[in-house]
């Protein structure tokens, strides 16, 4: 058994060993490089290609306006971008995260602390006391609100926002 699985090992770093690092070469659909050449002296990929540049980095240049799309042989280094406009920022989506934050700090509450008065009006019942019945209900109160407030904020949130309130 041990020579079985010796003789497995081996043969899997053999197999291992023998496939070259570089094992995909020459010309496919992505590569952008030297096509078909084993040596591989431009080895970029097709997001690093600058047909336009040869090799240098992309020009710097101020706002303009102009498309964002290939432009003429220069697919992927995009120039002449309106970077000079309003930029929006997404405040719903900061709301909501603070929203959620407050929801679930709520929902901890709710549960800390109408639990453990449940719990205390359960065993005031069973001792007899006049103002059990009251606790087991305020603790069943803090434990449910607790529990509806994450649902309630982000029903409301997402009514907002369909209704489109913060467009």
């Amino acid at each position: 058994m041990k020579n079985i699985i010796l003789g497995s090992v081996g043969l899997m770093l053999a197999l291992l060993l023998s496939v070259p690092a570089n094992a995909q070469m020459g010309s496919d659909a992505f590569s952008a490089g030297d096509a078909g050449t084993q040596s591989r002296s431009n080895p970029i990929t097709g997001s690093q290609t600058d047909t336009v540049n040869a090799g240098q980095a992309p020009m710097l240049q101020g706002a303009t306006n102009g498309t964002i799309g290939p432009q003429a042989g220069d697919a992927t280094v995009v120039q002449g971008v309106n970077t000079a406009g309003t930029v929006r920022v997404n405040n719903l989506a900061n709301l909501e995260a603070l929203l959620n934050i407050i929801a679930n700090g709520m929902e901890i509450l709710g549960i800390a602390w109408g639990g453990p008065t449940m719990i205390m009006g359960f065993m005031h019942m069973a001792a007899g006391t006049q103002d059990a019945m009251k606790r087991v209900l305020f603790g069943a109160a803090g434990v449910t609100g607790g529990l509806a407030t994450p649902g309630c904020i982000n029903w409301l949130v997402a009514s907002c926002r369909d209704a489109n309130l913060f467009s």
